[in-house]
């Protein structure tokens, strides 16, 4: 327990005083440069983004930083002081050993009142110098300072932690939320490393976010100088772990029960803002009861009203009861960092260490703190250079690179031992295939889709979905996420500790070999290494072969387009196009968008025409169902929003730079769906298009025919043009369509004009030709209805209405849609009338 705690509580109250000391009389334009980015630095290995601000620099930084810069040349000229001729050694010493709840003695207590007495004279201010009094003789009992309760064998033994500024900041903002953290990882990752420097920001941060953090450990070795140190637990299981904390919160066991003692632990707990911290879980939550340990989360959980919180360190978790805080290996930047911290820049130079030497420690060490330190450790006790060292390394001939290979071997021990047993023996399973295939197949990095293809492909799915998800790889330390990107770097360490059979009660991969799925994954390693017998080939491109071979042999559709997710290439969206009919191909449509880039890439042009040319022929087959009848879903403007996005992701179709034929199929679809101002921009002085240009024409003779004529008359006028200028490239049909289209303008001004326009209008009439089929039909009732206003011989007239009744009741007739033949029967109705009635008159 703390003796002489009034002793921390004047270290901390300087602290605090000396803060708004340099607040009240200076600014950051008056910190040297090397006193600003040391303080800098602090800040940001505590996990602070902002560090322009000066106040929040302050707030990170210790007496030692700040005592320098009071009795700077700089600030003395803001505020003169004598505090250079105080030595406050002693002060940082304890406050120091707060982290570790160290007694102070009653005769450092009078040092430390002595030592700080002198130091706020020397300030010379007199209003502090009051503050420090009123302390002193008012407000001292009552002055909190955080409680540090630790059961852990080992000290601190780092002064800055280096590496894990991210992660330290990540940490921060879940203990924010009332939810559990898990820090989860395998060994060496610096678990402890990172929550002990959580403990001292905390520990020494004005804001004071806890009264009390109980740091109790299950931590049962050490990785240090080369090899694993065991000892006894401090705490065996949760039943030691509750006396510890009642011992801690002098609480009396004695004549307790258990359950009694516990309750008043955990009222202590949750009546009091307090940090409880649970090292190393992993060594109790594989041999003891899990739900010992799940029920202290479900605990934080249900209090989640209260300030205190839960954080665990384990090389896997509890499950689900809380937010898991995954640590990973070191790129080599940070490695680089981590041992420039630990070696001198003598040593550093006389090891020469070149950029290759840089890659080849990575790959030593694979980005692990704990065997990075190690071998930091050899470089020290050696004086060859690292180039020696390497060499030295494959040969195993020297004592540095015997110790090297050990200490590795230990290291992959301390790693993975309570580790992999956390997990069930299907995701052990599942681990030790993708360890034999990324071993045997030389694969360094993993995807969801190489992950989804081994469930699906090689029949893993019997494992349980539940314990194949890459999360549960991510949390043990397998996989490390690569930023920015879907893929995951594969844990070296991790496959070679499951290849070397160091534990036989997990499942490993000699166990594989005698599983249903060995043969099979032989199998798929032989292809595997098939596919990059010339070279080594990208991920996506490998998943994509796998697919392939599989699609050759299927000729299932979904594996080719399997095949394109893992590797969007033209080549292939072309392919799936092809095999898809006109629905299915529109269904596939947003598969443009895996590649943007190709489509607009000026050497892809054939492949992006190919794609304009199947999606355009697609458009027209479903716009010909929707008119027939035969599609009900999707609806003729819908296509054009089609059209419109093909145009927004192949710009060549934009721009018009595409072939003839293109263009031609571009005109049919548009003019069916009555965007004509984009079938002008097409024609527009292309001799070659003149048919389609004459079609839009048409169509929009027969839209405006009714409701527009003068705007009508033009484009009569303009297919006029063009039949005098182009008359072998205008066919029957489409003339069949602009003399009915055109009498349908005529007939009600001009009668004799409409006439003109359809006479011998026969020679169109095709009988397995619908449309045609109809304009014949239409042709004579305009005929009838003409003949009828211009007084025409009613001879005529009924040869034409004999005509038409013999065109109805033949089997072509039946072809016309019902609402169709139901509006020309209405037509012809009336126009019966008609006759009737002229017949009459021409009797009187």
């Amino acid at each position: 327990m703390i003796v002489n705690v009034d002793g921390y509580k004047m270290v901390f109250f300087l602290e605090n005083l000396l803060r708004d000391y340099t607040k009240l009389y200076a600014k950051k334009e008056d910190l040297s440069k090397s006193l600003l980015e040391r303080m800098q630095e602090i800040a940001s290995a505590g996990g602070e983004e902002e560090l322009e601000d000066f106040e929040t620099l302050l707030n990170y930084s210790h007496i030692g930083e700040l005592v320098d810069f009071v009795k700077s040349k700089t600030f003395k000229q803001k505020k003169e002081n004598s505090i250079d001729q105080v030595n406050i050694t002693v002060l940082i010493k304890h406050r120091n050993n707060i982290m570790h709840s160290r007694s102070i003695t009653p005769e450092e207590m009078e040092q430390i009142t002595a030592i700080c007495n002198k130091f706020i004279k020397s300030l010379d201010d007199n209003s502090f110098e009051t503050k420090w009094n009123s302390f002193l003789a008012n407000d001292i009992n009552e002055f909190n300072i955080p409680r540090v309760c630790i059961e852990y064998p080992i000290g601190k033994n780092f002064d800055r932690l280096i590496g894990r500024n991210v992660e330290l900041r990540d940490l921060k903002r879940e203990v924010i939320s009332p939810t559990p953290v898990s820090i989860v990882g395998h060994g060496g990752l610096g678990k402890t490393a990172l929550v002990l420097q959580l403990m001292e920001d905390y520990v020494y941060s004005p804001d004071q976010p806890f009264e009390k953090i109980y740091f109790m450990s299950f931590k049962n070795s050490v990785f240090e100088n080369g090899s694993i140190r065991r000892f006894e637990k401090a705490i065996n299981n949760h039943t030691d772990l509750i006396y510890r904390l009642a011992s801690f919160m002098d609480i009396e066991v004695k004549d307790k029960e258990f359950n009694e003692i516990e309750d008043l632990v955990w009222e202590e707990i949750f009546s009091t803002k307090s940090l409880l911290i649970l090292d190393n879980l992993e060594t109790e939550i594989v041999k003891s009861n899990l739900s010992e340990f799940t029920g202290i989360a479900q605990k934080f959980i249900n209090h989640f009203t209260k300030p205190s919180r839960l954080i665990i360190t384990s090389r896997y978790g509890l499950g689900d009861r809380e937010a898991k805080l995954p640590l990973f290996q070191f790129d080599i930047n940070k490695t680089k960092d981590l041992i420039k911290s630990y070696l001198s820049e003598q040593t550093l130079n006389e090891k020469n260490i070149k950029e290759d030497d840089w890659k080849w420690i990575q790959d030593y060490t694979s980005g692990n703190p704990g065997l990075i330190i190690a071998f930091c450790n050899t470089l020290k006790s050696t004086r060859k250079k690292l180039l020696d060292l390497r060499v030295e390394y494959d040969t195993k001939y020297t004592a540095e690179s015997r110790e090297l290979h050990d200490q590795l071997e230990e290291f992959l021990i301390f790693c993975f031992e309570n580790t992999i047993e956390s997990m069930t023996t299907e995701s052990q399973t599942f681990l030790s295939i993708l360890c034999y295939i990324c071993s045997e197949a030389n694969i360094s990095e993993i995807n969801e889709e190489f992950l989804t293809y081994l469930r699906d492909e090689v029949g893993l799915k019997r494992l349980g979905e539940q314990n194949m998800r890459s999360q549960i790889l991510t949390n043990v330390g397998f996989l490390q996420p690569i930023p920015s990107s879907d893929r995951y770097y594969v844990n070296e360490l991790f496959i070679e500790y499951l290849d070397g059979n160091y534990s036989s009660e997990v499942f490993n991969v000699f166990k594989l070999r005698d599983s249903e799925w060995y043969p099979r994954l032989e199998k798929l390693k032989d292809h595997i290494n098939e596919i990059q017998f010339h070279e080594e080939v990208s991920l996506g491109k490998l998943l994509s072969e796998l697919y392939l071979s599989i699609y050759k042999t299927k000729s299932d559709q979904k594996y080719l387009i399997n095949a394109f997710f893992c590797e969007p290439t033209l080549a292939k969206l072309i392919k799936i196009y092809t095999t898809s009919n006109e629905t299915e191909l529109i269904s596939h449509f947003m598969l443009l968008d895996k590649v943007q880039n190709q489509l607009k890439d000026k050497r892809e042009k054939v492949k992006q025409e190919r794609i304009i040319s199947l999606m355009l022929r697609a458009l027209l087959n479903v716009n010909r169902k929707i008119l027939n009848r035969q599609i009900n879903k999707l609806r003729q403007r819908d296509l054009f929003k089609y059209y419109e996005q093909l145009e927004k992701r192949i710009p060549i179709l934009a721009r018009g730079d595409i072939d003839v034929t293109i263009k031609i199929s571009a005109c049919n679809l548009l003019t069916n769906l009555k965007e004509y101002d984009k079938v002008d921009l097409f024609t527009n002085g292309e001799p070659k298009l003149t048919r389609q240009r004459f079609n839009s024409f048409v169509k929009r003779v027969g839209d405006l025919s009714g409701n527009n004529r003068e705007a009508c008359l033009i484009y009569i006028n303009k297919c006029k043009d063009i039949l005098k200028l182009y008359p072998s490239d205008i066919n029957s049909s489409l003339r069949a369509q602009y003399k009915l289209y055109s009498s349908r303008y005529f007939k009600k001004e001009n009668p004799v004009e409409a006439l003109k326009l359809l006479d011998n209008y026969e020679q169109y009439f095709q009988s397995n030709n619908t449309q045609l089929f109809i304009f014949t039909l239409e042709s004579l009732l305009i005929r009838m209805e003409c003949l009828l206003k211009t007084d025409g011989e009613i001879e005529r007239i009924k040869t034409y209405r004999d005509r038409f009744e013999k065109y109805c009741s033949s089997p072509q007739y039946n072809n016309i849609f019902k609402t169709k033949r139901d509006s020309i029967e209405q037509n012809f109705k009336v126009i019966k009338q008609d006759i009737a009635r002229y017949k009459k008159t021409l009797v009187q």
